[in-house]
């Protein structure tokens, strides 16, 4: 029987000069949002810019899971109503025959406890990526490849250059070889750790029905329309239903499986995926005029908007504390949008 890590304070561990790196980080993004801004005269997402797609589903937690399971959010039934926006990994409104990441964000309704914004909200926002981990690992990388994108940002030759001159080029140019596929034929993944009630997770969201996985055998060619991640998303949902299994991977042995580096995969042999709820998205359109508008300009994903219990944890979720907060409020002021949190699903638009 495995011997999950109880959560403690201790088990982060902050990197040399953190704080002034992660000032880096944010007035290097907040440089990035800037010319961006004045390319295309619209405000967007300094990651995740390109918004494919946007859904209502309901998250159903598992029931009888064992006491390591029973955690937080999931320790007993719950019925949750869930918004989710699918959107590409890069910064740039990238054409979708280009091999990237992409991202899946859910916002969770009518969740319960104290919260770490600390403002009244009743919804809890998970992040999630198609790629298992994250190369930009920790906080001293990240500022390192940022300022790389900060200085080439109307130069993707020079920029790819740059990164391949990198001795961890192979690393960091790992979306670029992720399979280009349906975006419901993805699994997604937390990449960096959480803690889990009294324990310490990655998260993971998995196809659960037998023809979202065939999708996967589909990859996107030359002849596709450079929308046609959303084309395909509107096709399938016109007429059918999806599902992910909502699963977590509880960490066993802290040397082998970091918190403080999200590029190291854990290994699944020492420590599997386990299903905690199911996610269903009922058919639907996921792009009418009303929901890219609310999607693009006035809702926010935040890891840290969440329960207490279900923190980030890690260098690489210390910067997004606060880069996300920091790019949010640049989007929403430039855009002359205010920025809203839903206090029910309702409030989504059709």
């Amino acid at each position: 029987m495995n011997a999950y890590v109880r959560f403690s304070e201790d088990l982060e561990v902050e990197q040399p000069d953190e704080d002034a790196k992660i000032r880096d980080i944010v007035e290097l993004l907040a440089a990035t949002n800037r010319a961006t801004f004045e390319s295309v005269r619209h405000a967007k997402r300094d990651t995740h810019a390109k918004g494919q797609g946007f859904v209502k589903g309901t998250l159903t937690v598992v029931d009888d899971l064992p006491p390591e399971l029973a955690q937080s959010l999931f320790a007993g039934p719950g019925r949750y109503p869930v918004v989710i926006r699918l959107a590409t990994e890069p910064g740039a409104m990238l054409d979708d025959r280009q091999p990237a990441a992409r991202g899946l964000a859910m916002k969770v309704f009518g969740v319960p406890g104290d919260k770490m914004a600390g403002d009244g909200r009743t919804t809890h926002d998970f992040l999630f990526n198609n790629c298992p981990i994250l190369p930009l690992a920790e906080v001293t990388t990240y500022r390192e490849i940022q300022a790389l994108r900060a200085h080439y940002v109307d130069d993707p030759d020079g920029l790819a250059d740059a990164i391949a001159a990198r001795d961890d080029a192979e690393l960091q140019t790992l979306f670029e070889r992720l399979p280009n596929i349906h975006l419901l034929g993805n699994a997604y993944y937390s990449q960096s750790a959480f803690r889990y009630g009294d324990y310490v997770v990655k998260y993971g969201l998995f196809p659960n029905t037998d023809a979202q996985r065939a999708l996967a055998e589909r990859e996107i060619d030359a002849d596709d329309p450079p929308g046609v991640l959303t084309e395909w998303l509107r096709d399938y949902l016109a007429a059918a239903e999806a599902g992910f299994d909502f699963r977590v991977q509880l960490q066993t042995d802290p040397r082998t499986m970091p918190i403080e580096d999200a590029s190291v995969d854990w290994d699944q042999r020492a420590s599997p995926y386990r299903t905690v709820a199911r996610l269903h998205i009922p058919a639907q359109d996921p792009f009418t005029p009303e929901r890219r508008v609310y999607s693009e300009d006035i809702l926010s994903f935040d890891p840290w908007a969440g329960r207490a219990d279900l923190r980030p944890l890690g260098s690489i979720n210390r910067v997004r504390a606060k880069a996300y907060r920091a790019s949010s409020t640049f989007r929403h002021r430039m855009n002359a949008r205010a920025e809203h949190e839903p206090e029910h699903i309702d409030e989504i638009p059709d």
